[in-house]
């Protein structure tokens, strides 16, 4: 994680937060771009919204109430494939606001999309597909996370974005 003191902040902040989110709530978390996150084009370098993603995953699974009961049972979120696009570059000290949400899932995995928002325009976005893994390589699935963590609630609908990175994971397992 090349975010380390955005990531000890994070994770301190969240840890010791109340713990009431739901499942599929909006998480949000301001930041800033500093000049350690430019390339020398003069804007946020692309591989920093994967990076800051992580931080709002890290973020989601703690304040939503996941991390103690999946710490526990030796669960861990594996990401799978990810997505991002741009439609303006954030720049040096611009803030913006990373807005974290599950967006659905099936049988095996789950989405979650993060948007940079920056004065409400949406200036990237990232979305990926993940499954859990358990330490003692048992099956965990998300109805399993859902109902150890005491949210009762069905997947919204498949997002098109979600079968498009779910369908390249499993074409490329049949590969292998």
């Amino acid at each position: 994680m090349n975010l380390f003191f955005r990531l000890v902040r994070i994770f301190l902040a969240a840890l010791f937060s109340k713990k009431d989110g739901g499942i599929t709530d909006l998480y949000k978390l301001k930041f800033n771009v500093w000049l350690t996150d430019q390339d020398m084009f003069a804007h946020m370098t692309n591989s920093r919204y994967f990076s800051f993603s992580d931080l709002g995953t890290i973020n989601f699974i703690i304040r939503s109430n996941c991390w103690n009961t999946m710490r526990k049972r030796g669960w861990i979120p594996v990401i799978l494939s990810e997505k991002v696009i741009i439609g303006k570059m954030l720049k040096f000290p611009q803030a913006f606001d990373l807005e974290t949400q599950i967006t659905c899932w099936d049988e095996t995995y789950v989405a979650i999309q993060h948007k940079f928002v920056r004065k409400g325009r949406t200036h990237a976005t990232v979305e990926l597909v993940a499954k859990f893994a358990a330490t003692d390589r048992s099956f965990v699935n998300p109805e399993m996370v859902l109902k150890a963590v005491g949210h009762d609630v069905t997947s919204p609908p498949l997002t098109k974005t979600f079968i498009e990175l779910r369908d390249d994971i499993l074409a490329a397992k049949e590969k292998k």
